[in-house]
Parts: C-alpha cells; sequence; structure tokens
C-alpha cells in the first residue's frame, strides 16, 4: 500500500529512530542492569544553549546528545546527528553506523565508562 497518508519508511525521522533503538537494543540487553530505570529518548534538536552551570546537559557533546543524571535521561539529538559531516564514505550504511555510535558515546558517557572497557570482549573479533 502506498498514498501520501503513509508515512515513508525511508524518511528521515523514521530512518532515525529505527537505527537509534537497533543500537539501543543491543545496549540494554548486554547492560539491563546498568541502565534500569534510565529513559532514553529522541528529540529534533537541542532546545537552545546547553551548559554544565545550569545543571542539565552535562554532555561533552552537546550537539548529538545530552545527559540529565539527576534525571537519569539520555536525550539523542536527530538533526545534528544526522547533519553531522566527516563520514569518510557518505552512504546508508556509514550513517546508520555514526548513529549507533552516537548512541554508544552517550551510554558510555552517561554510566562514567570508557568506551573501550564498556562492552569487554564485544568488538575483539575485529
Amino acid at each position: 500500500m502506498t498514498g501520501p497518508a503513509l508515512s515513508d519508511p525511508d524518511g528521515r525521522i523514521t530512518r532515525f529512530e529505527v537505527d537509534a533503538r537497533a543500537a539501543l537494543e543491543l545496549i540494554q540487553s548486554r547492560l539491563a542492569d546498568q541502565l534500569l530505570g534510565v529513559r532514553i529518548g529522541f528529540a529534533t534538536a537541542p532546545p537552545g544553549p546547553i551548559t554544565r552551570s545550569t545543571g542539565t546537559g552535562e554532555s561533552d557533546h552537546p550537539l548529538f546528545y545530552s545527559i540529565d543524571r539527576r534525571a537519569r535521561t539520555i536525550t539523542l539529538y536527530r538533526m545534528p546527528i544526522q547533519r553531522a559531516g566527516g563520514l569518510h564514505i557518505p552512504d546508508a550504511e556509514h550513517r546508520t553506523l555514526f548513529v549507533g555510535r552516537c548512541v554508544y558515546l552517550a551510554v558510555c558517557e552517561y554510566l562514567g565508562k570508557d568506551p573501550w572497557d564498556l562492552l569487554p570482549g564485544y568488538f575483539e573479533h575485529y
């Protein structure tokens, strides 16, 4: 079925949510205890300047995500992630991997862990 009332399954918003949720499912399946009660959500863009002095937006990468440990939330920002440049091959596969990287970095930062230490042994076969 097709038509103007149906959403495009390959649209920017749908594609971002599918890619981000897939990365989250993998991470949550491995770190369920550490992420228990943590809410991870999506927003189009940051609401404004995010500073550490306000107590929100503790993230080192405020354009891609923000972290609020008191509220136990991680918010990923779709538009900056999708518009980020610097991919050595700008195709769908590399954009999907970049979304997953941003999710992974946000969880690492929330948990206060180095990315290489978060899932020990998981990437060793590469």
